[in-house]
């Protein structure tokens, strides 16, 4: 594996852990990519340090050290794994093989690569795959399981020849993965990657390649290896810690794990974080309030220009953003620059959207890899998806586009089906014992009885007998179909949760709880909307805040800080139209709240386009971004032109020499 280059931040593995490099041919003066084990499990983590773990990967702490194990970069070590898929929906499980998840892989490495590149440090394993590692955890070793009558290394088997003299299910037409030895081909010993995979006489559990020696797997399945910087310091810490909250280091089951990385003075970044390292630190409360509202603008900026360009790199949502997507970046500042100016936000989760393939529609959908959870970043709307089982009723298939057919139908059901009009619906009947998928949209607007719904399927290309047998079905009830709700979700749905880590970055504190918070700001936004749309929305809240001051007692600037302010003490630091053009951007990230929405819904977003939904938040936060460092920052061209202003009245109407009017500006 090529050395990567390195940043030189140093720090040290804390005594309990250790690190295991994972390439045991690497050179020993170069530097090593480990993986950071705990020697003794943690009751709760367990030896790894498990970041992240997402629908298709496993996220663990890394480091990269140098021959005398000192940490010169922290790093996460991303392991391709599809065991976790056996959660999913099974709209979403029946719709993925190996091929998508790998397709989706290299579309993710690609937009790190655009748009993330100094973050991102090439092996090789990225597209190749890494080894099939195990750990040792007694002596902080990697173990590369070798077959012990061949002497062969195990590899993943993606020869599809192979697989199919072997009587295997293939790899890219299905989930399941096999290890074999290369060398010995179809004649080779398979090992099943995932428990559920179709075993025979000469298939055995992954598991049996290193047998009961407490080893811990890191990439028993050989998948691919990402490999990106590592910051310990979360959005949701950092902005805390902007508001004056301490840094609590970095959590392992029941353990605090502090990486103690160093500033180039020697001092530990956590106590550098918690002493704050602030322009105007000095000036008491409101100095820190101004600081504060320009760096959490700055974060939120940073946050969303990341999904922005993440989303245009693989043109799909990632359907789960909130605080924990991202991290924050903590560089060396230079001389006469406070440490948190140096900060800068980065995608750390790439989201669980996963591409689902309609036969018969141009449009493109993505769904939720994983069971939607209720969560407060997330629109109600977009986990309403609602499954069970019906029964069908086929009433006519049409004819359309020569060969394609379209089905139209009643479903009856007891479940409580929830549908927009764009959202699908996935059936699946048997017809002789066979399952047949089946896409269509539900006509909302006709009058059915209770628990009765008229659907239109997609157009589809039958196979001859399965047409055959659907002409024949007409009519006849079709008892225990499966069905599905697909929600037409895009990158508004992403837009909504920005719009909360908003309200979470500038407008939470110890009086002021997120669930409070977002509902105050959805009331603001639907009562600020329905006043005339000719008005500029900013303005429409001002006369709300004028009209009830309970709005500025909850959704005022001195939310920004955890420290008690009085709300109009506050305003004489910031002023007021700057505030309400803050609310207002805030507002508009809300889809569906009026004209004034980026989106008018959680789908609106157009296929090859997706990212343009964030063009106007990014436009709105950079103006911000010039108008609060203007409270900080002297702008002398601005302070210039007012001068000249003011001494070119001077001269006018008070008869004051141009020579003294300097002086008297």
């Amino acid at each position: 594996m090529p050395t990567p280059d390195l940043k030189y931040i140093p720090g040290k593995v804390p005594a309990e852990y250790g690190p295991v490099p994972v390439s045991a041919g690497q050179m020993a003066s170069a530097a090593r990519l480990c993986v950071v084990v705990r020697k003794q499990p943690d009751p709760v983590g367990g030896h790894l340090v498990l970041l992240r773990d997402a629908v298709d990967v496993r996220v663990y702490l890394g480091c990269l050290a140098d021959a005398g194990g000192k940490v010169r970069e922290w790093v996460e070590v991303w392991v391709q794994a599809a065991d976790g898929l056996q959660a999913a929906p099974p709209v979403v499980r029946d719709a993925l093989t190996n091929a998508v998840l790998d397709d989706r892989w290299d579309r993710q490495v690609g937009a790190f690569r655009s748009g993330d590149m100094p973050n991102l440090i090439e092996t090789g394993w990225e597209t190749a795959g890494g080894p099939v590692t195990w750990i040792d955890p007694a002596t902080t070793s990697p173990v590369h399981p070798v077959d012990r009558e061949s002497g062969v290394t195990w590899a993943l088997c993606r020869d599809e020849a192979v697989l199919a003299k072997a009587r295997l299910p293939g790899y890219a037409s299905t989930l399941h993965r096999y290890l074999y030895l290369p060398e010995l081909g179809a004649e080779s010993p398979f090992l099943a990657v995932a428990a559920d995979s179709p075993a025979g006489a000469n298939v055995k559990p992954v598991g049996t390649a290193v047998g009961d020696k407490g080893l811990v797997p890191l990439n028993p399945g050989g998948g691919r290896v990402l490999v990106r910087s590592f910051s310990p310091v979360g959005l949701e810490a950092f902005v805390d810690l902007l508001g004056g909250a301490p840094w609590k280091g970095l959590a392992h089951g029941r353990t605090a794990l502090d990486l103690e990385l160093t500033t180039g003075s020697g001092e530990g970044v956590s106590d550098h974080l918690t002493r704050g390292g602030l322009f105007l630190g000095q000036q008491g409360r409101m100095g820190r309030l101004v600081e504060s509202l320009h760096l959490k603008l700055r974060a939120l900026s940073d946050a969303v220009d990341a999904v922005a360009s993440f989303t245009q790199g693989t043109q799909r949502p990632l359907l789960n953003v909130g605080p924990e997507s991202f991290q924050v970046r903590l560089g060396e500042p230079a001389r006469g620059l406070p440490y948190l100016w140096s900060s800068r936000v980065v995608l750390a989760d790439p989201g669980d959207a996963v591409p689902l393939s309609i036969p018969g529609s141009a449009e493109r959908y993505h769904v939720s890899a994983r069971a939607v959870q209720p969560s407060v970043y997330r629109p109600r709307s977009a986990g309403r998806a609602s499954s069970g089982r019906c029964v069908l009723r086929i009433r006519e298939a049409l004819t359309e586009r020569g060969e394609d057919t379209v089905l139209e139908g009643t479903l009856a059901t007891d479940e409580r089906l929830e549908a927009a009009r764009n959202d699908l619906i996935w059936l699946r009947p048997n017809l002789k014992g066979a399952p047949l998928d089946l896409y269509a949209r539900l006509d909302t607007k006709a009058a059915m009885a209770a628990g009765e719904y008229r659907f239109r399927t997609l157009a589809h290309r039958f196979p001859p007998p399965q047409a055959e047998q659907l002409a024949g079905a007409k009519g006849v009830p079709l008892p225990e179909t499966r069905f599905e709700v697909v929600p037409q979700l895009s990158s508004p749905v992403d837009l909504y949760s920005l719009g909360v880590l908003a309200v979470r970055t500038l407008l939470v504190n110890p009086g002021n709880s997120l669930p409070v918070a977002v509902d105050e700001v959805l009331s603001l936004a639907r009562e600020a909307g329905g006043g005339d749309s000719a008005v500029p929305l900013a303005q429409r809240i001002a006369r709300l805040f004028d009209s009830d001051p309970r709005w500025l007692e909850s959704l005022g600037p001195q939310r920004v800080l955890h420290e008690k302010l009085e709300p109009r003490q506050v305003l004489d630091m910031i002023p007021a139209a700057l505030w309400f053009d803050t609310l207002a951007m805030i507002a508009r990230m809300f889809p569906g709240m009026g004209p004034d929405s980026r989106a008018a819904d959680l789908g609106d977003a157009r296929h090859g386009g997706l990212h343009i939904v964030y063009d106007g938040v990014r436009a709105d936060l950079e103006r911000l971004l010039i108008r609060t460092r203007s409270l900080i920052v002297i702008d002398w061209r601005f302070n210039r032109e007012i001068h000249a202003v003011v001494r070119g009245f001077l001269v006018k109407h008070g008869g004051v020499p141009p020579s003294r009017a300097g002086a008297r500006a």
